[in-house]
């Protein structure tokens, strides 16, 4: 059997408790997902704790308190460069008219 991994799982996202490399509250953030629903996900309880007793001094306030999750925006990608066509496309242009006229 494989360890548990302390890491947020993919569920984890939107959440205030969210610390990237670990969960504000829970040691384990997969057994929480288990059934399909964690208990501390934007939970305010858990939060105003965290926020009281365990939030280190001088750190950034908690995300979801910041901005509500509807109001995220996805990251930009940077558009990709336009690349020239490969020959290997106008070549087949020219033998599927090659073969169209044959027959």
């Amino acid at each position: 059997m494989t360890a548990l991994g302390i890491k947020p799982v993919r569920q984890c996202a939107g959440c205030a408790l969210n610390l990237v490399s670990t969960c504000a509250i829970f040691h384990h953030p997969s057994l929480k997902w288990k059934d399909h629903r964690c208990e501390g996900y934007n939970n305010p309880m858990y939060i105003a704790h965290y926020e009281r007793t365990l939030k280190p001094k001088g750190a950034p306030p908690a995300v979801a308190a910041s901005r509500p999750a509807a109001s995220r925006k996805a990251p930009r990608r940077t558009p990709a460069k336009s690349r020239p066509r490969r020959a290997g496309a106008k070549a087949a242009k020219k033998s599927s008219a090659r073969r169209a006229a044959r027959r």
